[in-house]
């Protein structure tokens, strides 16, 4: 086993090639095991994480997305700092969004996000989804050949992500590029960086979407054309026309209204959460189409498969490394010891491969026994709420492709023959996310 004790996982590069090798050692350190660099403990266990990720009042997500960069903005002292860090709150990045936030915020925040992913919502979508899928495949099909991230994965998760928001035909082309290299925090980024990040550009679009509807839909006119058309003032039938709609007439528990800047962050959140998820899931589910055949020829005979295929890609490589907590009140897991002001790196990748839960946990198992039992899409309150549209987008990607595309493999010419595959991953210790996939395949006539 390499020997990663001078290595930083938050600014070596070198580390995000083979995360796996990484935590792999840290795991032999223990499930709770301080890095030698920072003020940092990473959990790569799969009952720490859990319990981790379960322990709202101990520890906090409002690092969630930038674990230990930058540092916190105060000196620590005591047992207990909950209140000195939501005074500061403001100064962190990404701290206004919804996978940041803590206790009745985020639980109110959620209930609005809750109410836009439906069953009945996904059944509808099930149409979209192959239309977009065939569009896109329509385009590289006759060629044999494809760059996956680029050619499909991206922009069929920005396709759907859009016309499901409602974002303006015209301003679709903006999205897609703005976000075409985007990645949530880049290794070796500095503060101004990643405050750069283009969320916060897409944050400014959406809320004019959003005033644009609350100022039309709070109208007198068009509250009584409403009653008059739907029998009520509320949202409800055709005039609920897309997820931007929905969240301008949203409302918390309590029957208040959500502020704009509430609302921005959700649909800037969904928009980019929405892209994320799924175009990495979908390079590693064809990256592992291509490298495992006799897998391949299961699912494509019996595409009733599909779903648990992906359900073990998520495990063995889903597209979350691993997300931040701050210890925020002194307490201990598993028997370490942990001060308040101590960062947390929970990692999903690593807790799915914990040998103690998943037996020969390298091992890829279509018949692995609880396969939704991976931490890929975290535990808890910050379950991600998008989960099942991701699978339901991923799904019906592979169930069209394996459809048009036969015996899928890896371009040699760019990742190296059988045996000795070469890949390259974004820079980011939030994603495991291959930056390209290349494919090869025989068209199906």
């Amino acid at each position: 086993m390499n020997d990663f004790s001078h290595a930083d996982f938050y600014t070596d590069r070198d580390l995000h090639a083979d995360p796996h090798a990484y935590f792999d050692w840290l795991r032999a350190q223990g499930p709770v095991a301080r890095l030698p660099q920072r003020n940092v403990i990473a959990i790569t266990g799969y009952e720490e994480a859990i319990a981790v990720m379960l322990d709202n009042e101990h520890f906090s997500a409002i690092n969630a997305v930038t674990g230990p960069v930058p540092e916190l903005p105060i000196e620590v002292t005591g047992d207990d700092i909950t209140e000195q860090v939501q005074k500061v709150r403001p100064q962190l990045a990404f701290a206004d969004q919804i996978v940041t936030q803590d206790g009745a915020r985020h639980a109110d925040l959620r209930s609005v996000m809750s109410r836009l992913f439906t069953p009945s919502r996904l059944k509808a979508l099930e149409n979209s989804l192959a239309a977009t899928s065939d569009m896109l495949i329509d385009e590289f099909v006759n060629d044999g050949k494809v760059e996956l991230v680029a050619q499909y994965g991206r922009p069929y998760a920005t396709l759907i992500i859009t016309d499901l928001l409602g974002i303006p035909d015209k301003d679709r082309a903006w999205f897609r590029e703005t976000f075409r290299e985007a990645i949530p925090v880049e290794i070796g980024a500095s503060d101004a960086d990643i405050k750069k990040n283009p969320i916060y550009a897409a944050a400014k679009k959406i809320f004019g979407y959003i005033l644009k509807r609350r100022l039309l839909l709070d109208n007198p006119v068009v509250r009584l054309w409403r009653r008059m058309t739907t029998g009520s003032s509320e949202a409800g039938g055709a005039a609920r026309e897309d997820i931007l709609t929905e969240l301008a007439l949203a409302r918390f528990p309590d029957g208040s209204k959500p502020t704009m800047t509430d609302l921005t962050s959700l649909g800037a959140f969904l928009f980019g959460a929405g892209q994320d998820t799924t175009n990495r899931l979908l390079a590693s589910c064809l990256r592992h189409l291509a490298e495992l055949p006799e897998v391949q020829a299961q699912v494509r005979a019996d595409p009733g498969l599909i779903p648990d295929f992906i359900e073990e890609v998520l495990r063995i490589e889903g597209p979350v490394k691993g997300a931040g907590r701050l210890c925020v009140k002194s307490t201990e897991v598993a028997g370490v010891e942990i001060k308040a002001g101590t960062v947390l790196l929970v990692s999903h990748l690593a807790a799915n491969r914990d040998p103690r839960r998943f037996a020969d946990p390298a091992r890829f198992d279509l018949a692995r026994p609880k396969l939704k039992e991976h931490l890929a899409f975290g535990r808890g309150a910050h379950t991600c709420i998008g989960s099942p549209l991701a699978r339901n987008e991923v799904r019906v990607s592979l169930e069209r492709i394996l459809s048009r595309m036969d015996n899928i493999r890896l371009s040699e010419a760019h990742h190296g023959p059988e045996g000795s595959h070469r890949f390259t991953y974004e820079p980011t210790y939030v994603l495991c996310a291959l930056k390209e996939l290349y494919l090869e395949f025989d068209p199906v006539r």
